[in-house]
């Protein structure tokens, strides 16, 4: 007998047991969540208008609606947990929570560490001015400019700036939006930026600030899920779909940048 032959029986074995995940594999979020019957979802509470708090002190926002209707298409419960700019990746990883609907851009170095859904909206990157300062994002190259921590802002501008031969750019990062407008108003910064959207939410009403046009950073959001987790992001793409296809997201969409109630015009 050949000495593969020999040991074919155990070969047979270990083959099974790593079919069957007996290799240390995680079960897909699709079975633990439809076992609960509940689906974590992280959002925002803090960027407006996707997710944030009111005037009324109540919890609104466009990824706050879509996540109530991708919890009603895949028939869950809905337990909403609030992420920021850093925790919707790491509970993602942590397990805290089973998908982050979270204004997030779907960037290379974030795919590295967790998954996207296909996208749900688009955007762009630009600056908010004090009015009358500045007419062109290439005219801030020099300048120190704020960001928010986590945000694919700092690596865009970066690489926005060095292509354009510049030095390395002077970026404060703020845990908190409000705060890096304070610095602008105040002139400790020369711009801000963020996402477009957001941007003209913080400075809706207020002739002092000025969104510059064009942008730095292209932006495509996507629902984020785990790693490698294909049965599960399967089910959100197709939730998705689901909600485009019978007027759902439309509608939603319509509410916040659209509708007489909405708060901001979009570009």
């Amino acid at each position: 007998m050949t000495l593969l032959g020999k040991f074919a029986p155990i070969l047979a074995l270990v083959l099974l047991v790593a079919a069957c995940g007996g290799g240390g594999g995680n079960s897909s979020t699709l079975d633990a969540v439809s076992e609960s019957g509940t689906v974590r979802v992280g959002v925002r509470n803090d960027n407006p208008p996707m997710s944030f708090v009111n005037e009324s002190g109540v919890w609104v926002g466009f990824d706050l609606d879509l996540s109530a209707a991708l919890a009603d298409e895949l028939g869950l419960e809905l337990d909403l947990v609030v992420v920021d700019g850093t925790t919707r990746i790491s509970f993602l990883q942590e397990g805290q929570v089973d998908m982050s609907v979270a204004s997030m851009n779907h960037t290379l170095s974030r795919d590295e560490a967790i998954d996207f859904s296909i996208t749900y909206f688009w955007d762009n990157q630009s600056f908010l001015v004090r009015t009358g300062t500045y007419t062109s994002i290439d005219e801030l190259l020099d300048g120190t400019v704020a960001a928010n921590a986590g945000s694919s802002v700092i690596d865009s501008w970066n690489s926005y700036v060095a292509a354009r031969g510049g030095a390395a750019p002077e970026i404060v990062e703020f845990d908190e939006k409000l705060a890096a407008m304070q610095a602008l108003r105040d002139g400790a910064v020369e711009g801000y930026s963020e996402d477009n959207i957001t941007l003209l939410a913080l400075a809706a009403g207020d002739a002092s600030l000025t969104l510059l046009p064009g942008g730095h950073n292209p932006v495509q959001f996507g629902v984020g899920v785990a790693e490698n987790d294909s049965d599960w992001r399967d089910e959100v793409n197709i939730a998705l779909q689901e909600l485009w296809r019978d007027g759902t997201f439309q509608t939603i969409y319509e509410r916040w940048f659209v509708g007489p109630a909405r708060s901001i015009d979009l570009p």
